[in-house]
């Protein structure tokens, strides 16, 4: 899929205090209850106001224009992911590319089951660059590190990090199809099955 890179942006408000923290929370929320109610064509500021429960005014105060909401929901979404990815290497520390694999697969899909329709958006109005999804994939290398290295120690500095390359958007990209692309009569279980099978069978070669 072709993303589009965003003009550069406005700096946006910060909220600190509580209250201002809360609504912007509420205008992020704001604009996933619309897409699922209503579908894209719905999300415009005075909507996304009116769902929030906010004036106006209040949006504009932290978020520029519409394309800094997103840049916002992506974040958002990415910090959710990593605290899932951290939680999931935790859980299987020391485990083999064969358990590791699979369990990453189930959690980088299971993030964006749930709103399918949000991620949708999202790919389409956040540049690929952004700082939250680069720091995401540092964050998904860096956890395979210790497997990979472990399956083949004897790579070379420039193999490993080829390897990690590719795992790192094999991963990504297949448990996203899983979620967004994948036929009708396929099943999300098993869709992570095909895309685990394709992955390990990469490593493997």
């Amino acid at each position: 899929m072709v993303r589009r890179r965003l003009a550069a942006q406005p700096a946006r408000r910060k909220p600190q205090q509580r209250r201002a923290r809360d609504t912007v929370e509420a205008v992020l929320d704001a604009v996933v209850r619309l897409l699922k109610r209503d579908g894209v064509a719905a999300v415009t500021t005075n909507r996304i106001a009116e769902v929030a429960g906010v004036s106006i005014g209040s949006v504009y105060q932290y978020f520029p224009d519409k394309r800094a909401i997103y840049l916002a929901l992506h974040d958002r979404h990415a910090e959710q992911v990593q605290r899932a990815l951290l939680a999931c290497v935790a859980e299987h520390e020391g485990a083999a590319l064969e358990q590791l694999v699979p369990a990453l697969v189930d959690t980088l899909a299971d993030a964006h089951a749930g709103d399918p329709e949000l991620y949708q958006l999202l790919l389409s109005e956040v540049p690929h660059g952004a700082d939250s999804t680069r720091e995401l994939e540092q964050r998904l290398r860096a956890a395979l590190r210790p497997s990979v290295l472990a399956a083949a120690p004897d790579q070379s500095p420039r193999e490993l990090e080829r390897t990690l390359f590719m795992l790192t958007q094999l991963l990504d990209g297949l448990a996203h199809a899983a979620v967004l692309r994948r036929p009708p009569q396929l099943s999300l279980a098993a869709a992570k099955t095909e895309a685990v099978r394709a992955i390990l069978a990469y490593l493997r070669s």
